[in-house]
């Protein structure tokens, strides 16, 4: 859907603005992309299983299609371990992973070195500290999403994580290059985000050396995630060798920047847009509410939530809505489209989907997936967010004036927008 100008050329600075789109139309494209909901409705209503033959492509939009697509991973499949491996040949990632023994190895793995009580004594109060710290000294004004909403997760990629970060604008622009290419539409041919994606991976995975190398330099500790994992390797039998560590921490690292900006830019955006949801964030943020707070950002993203959807590969030929009137056969070979943002505004599976609702039953919300794949750092996501907006919040804010108070984006994700209080 993107094709951004030539990649750098040698010994040209890294520019992430040169992942912006070049093609005809973008900014026509731009506009359904984040206005879909009146396109998507006449979808699910006239055409809820939209499969283009010559094109090997399909998109469902209704709440029942989209959980059937995602539930049946062994037949629609995750694209993304091809593009993972030119960045970083060895192991797979969870994220590029089908259901398996070596899936569900290394998920154990993970949850066991991204512990829950790191919550509450580390994510949550550092990531207010850090919040608290940027606004205070800010002047009433700032690039909420550059200086705030992309700084904090970056700033704890080295905190929490353990990676050295030299340069924290840098290194976010890397992993949003890296995230960027990995979660694109899958297509035969050659992307031209590839470019820009290998010279981010290679700063990022000489970072994540550099971090290993020195965590077994040093005593044991629990600090960290690569102090955890080189102290689990320790150990022996079954431990992570360092290219499944560096697999490891490139997943989730690229996970947790670039998607926590997304989210929390159009959270952002969305809340200077509806003085409705803004005021019961304000309230819930005043009042230290930090679960009414998270509640009312979670529907907010709702509404302008990370993306359409996830993309899979049809692997079989599949009938989706058999013995419907809907049914639809789609042949092996096709990329499927489950658009978990048209299925959480399909009244045939979400009471009153227009309506703000921060008490909304869990089961209607897609935001972070649905299925095998559902988002394995979402505890994390929660607790930065909400920590991230909550001094921002209790300021009361509104857009600066003229342009730098109007959202920005690298693409569809959210770059810059300034708010003042």
């Amino acid at each position: 859907m993107s094709t951004p100008t030539s990649a750098p050329s040698p010994g040209r600075p890294f520019n992430i603005e040169d992942m912006n789109p070049r093609v005809p139309f973008w900014p026509i494209i731009k506009r359904l992309l984040e206005e879909p909901q009146w396109w998507m409705g006449l979808l699910r209503r006239f055409w809820p299983i939209a499969h283009l033959r010559w094109l090997r492509f399909a998109m469902v939009t209704r709440f029942e299609h989209v959980r059937e697509v995602l539930d049946k991973d062994q037949v629609f499949q995750v694209p993304f371990a091809p593009r993972m491996k030119e960045l970083m040949p060895g192991p797979l990632f969870v994220l590029a992973m089908q259901d398996g023994d070596d899936y569900r190895e290394q998920r154990r793995q993970i949850m066991h070195t991204f512990r829950l009580e790191d919550i509450p004594q580390t994510i949550a109060p550092r990531a207010a500290a850090l919040s608290e710290q940027i606004i205070a000294r800010c002047g009433g004004r700032i690039d909420a999403i550059e200086g705030l909403l992309t700084r904090v997760p970056t700033l704890l990629c080295e905190e929490y994580y353990g990676v050295h970060v030299r340069d924290p604008k840098l290194f976010a622009e890397w992993l949003t290059a890296i995230s960027s290419y990995l979660f694109s539409p899958p297509s035969d041919k050659p992307s031209p985000l590839l470019g820009m994606a290998r010279e981010a991976a290679d700063g990022v995975r000489a970072a994540m050396d550099e971090s290993i190398r020195d965590a077994k330099k040093a005593p044991a500790s629990d600090t960290t995630i690569v102090a955890r994992l080189v102290q689990m390797q320790r150990q022996g039998r079954g431990a992570p060798s360092d290219e499944l560590i560096r697999a490891e921490l490139l997943g989730m690292l690229a996970g947790f920047v670039p998607t926590n900006t997304i989210a929390s830019g159009n959270m952002l955006e969305m809340l200077l847009r509806r003085e409705d949801f803004m005021a019961r964030a304000e309230h819930a943020a005043r009042e230290d509410d930090d679960g009414r707070l998270w509640r009312c950002l979670y529907e907010t993203l709702r509404f302008r939530p990370i993306n359409l959807g996830p993309f899979r590969t049809c692997i079989a030929d599949y009938t989706i809505a058999e013995g419907s009137s809907r049914e639809k056969r789609i042949p092996a070979g096709t990329r499927v489209l489950a658009s978990t943002q048209s299925a959480m505004f399909d009244e045939r599976g979400v009471v009153q989907p227009k309506q703000f609702n921060p008490d909304r039953a869990a089961h209607e919300s897609m935001v972070f997936g649905y299925g095998l794949h559902w988002c394995i750092g979402v505890f994390l996501a929660k607790a930065q967010i909400t920590q991230t907006f909550k001094p921002l919040l209790k300021r009361g804010i509104k857009r600066a004036h003229g342009r730098d108070g109007q959202l920005r984006t690298i693409g569809l994700m959210p770059a810059h927008l300034t708010v003042k209080f």
